[in-house]
C-alpha cells in the first residue's frame, strides 16, 4: 500500500497543488485502496495487487475525466515535442522487458570479460611446461575459447535485444516527456534502489581489490622463474573478479536504468518535466 501512496504522490507532483487537485487526489487514493483491498481479498499477492492497481489507475490523463480534473491538468507546454509522448503502457512493457533480459545481458558481459582468460594463461603455462602442449597450440586454443565465449555473449545480447525491440523508440529516446511516466519510473527505481546500492558498493570493493594478486606476484616473485606464470594468473583472477562484479551489479540496476531512460527524451524534443 505504501508503494501505491508514493506512486499517487508522484502522479500529482507535476501539477499545481490546488484545492481541486488535492480533492481529486484523495478521491483517487480511495479508489486505488478499494481496488487493492479487493484484489488482496481475491487472493492476489501484494506485489501483483500493487501492479494491477497502478496499471488500472496509474495514468492520470486517463482517469482525469472521471475525477473531473481534465481541464486542470491540460496545461499547454511551451515546448512542443516532435515525438509523441511515451505512454504508461509502453513504459511498463519496456520495464518488464528490461527486467526479463537483465540476467542475459549480465551473463553476456561476464563472458566478454572472461573471454581472454584462456588465451592469456594457456600459452604461458605451455611455455613453463605445466601442460604438455606447445605455446603455439596454447595460443590457438585460447583464441578458439575467446571466439566461443564472445560468440555466446553476442547470442545472449541478440536474444535480449529481440525482447526490447518493440520499445526501440524508448531505447533511442525518440519520445517526449510524460510527467506521469517519469514519476512512475522514479517510483519503480526507488523500490529497487537499496539492492542496487548494495550491489554497487560490492562491485566497487571488488574492483579495488582485483589488481592486488597481480601486483603481489609481480613484486614478491620478481626473481622467481615462475613470475610470468603467476603474473598471468593474477591477470586472469582480476578478469574473474571484474566479471563477478558485473554479475552482481547489472541484474540489480535495471530499474534505475529504466528510470534514467524514461526521464530523458530526445535532446531538444521535449525536456524532462519536474
Amino acid at each position: 500500500m505504501n508503494v501505491i501512496i508514493a506512486y499517487l504522490e508522484t502522479m500529482f507532483s507535476a501539477y499545481p497543488q490546488t484545492a481541486r487537485l488535492q480533492e481529486a487526489k484523495a478521491e483517487l487514493q480511495a479508489m486505488m485502496e478499494d481496488a487493492y483491498t479487493g484484489l488482496i481479498a481475491e487472493g492476489r499477492a501484494e506485489n501483483e495487487a500493487v501492479g494491477q492497481v497502478i496499471r488500472d489507475f496509474g495514468n492520470l490523463e486517463e482517469v482525469a475525466p472521471v475525477l473531473g480534473i481534465a481541464s486542470d491538468i491540460s496545461a499547454t507546454h511551451t515546448d512542443a515535442a516532435a515525438f509523441p509522448p511515451v505512454t504508461l503502457e509502453e513504459a511498463q512493457g519496456y520495464a518488464n522487458a528490461k527486467q526479463r533480459t537483465r540476467r542475459r545481458v549480465s551473463a553476456a558481459l561476464m563472458l566478454f570479460a572472461l573471454s581472454p582468460a584462456i588465451l592469456i594463461v594457456l600459452p604461458v603455462a605451455a611455455e613453463s611446461g605445466l601442460v604438455p602442449i606447445t605455446d603455439g597450440i596454447g595460443t590457438f586454443i585460447g583464441l578458439m575459447a575467446l571466439l566461443v565465449l564472445a560468440g555466446v555473449g553476442l547470442l545472449l545480447l541478440l536474444a535480449a535485444s529481440r525482447e526490447t525491440a518493440p520499445y526501440k523508440r524508448i531505447a533511442e529516446g525518440r519520445f517526449s516527456a510524460n510527467p506521469t511516466v517519469t514519476r512512475w519510473a522514479e517510483s519503480l527505481a526507488e523500490q529497487y534502489e537499496r539492492g542496487r546500492t548494495r550491489a554497487l558498493q560490492t562491485a566497487i570493493v571488488l574492483a579495488v581489490l582485483a589488481p592486488i594478486p597481480t601486483l603481489a606476484f609481480a613484486l614478491f616473485l620478481d626473481d622467481s622463474t615462475w613470475v610470468d606464470f603467476w603474473t598471468v594468473i593474477g591477470v586472469v583472477f582480476m578478469l574473474a573478479v571484474v566479471a563477478i562484479g558485473l554479475g552482481i551489479l547489472l541484474p540489480r540496476g535495471w530499474a534505475h536504468d529504466v528510470a534514467e531512460k524514461l526521464g530523458h527524451s530526445a535532446p531538444g524534443r521535449g525536456n524532462r518535466q519536474r
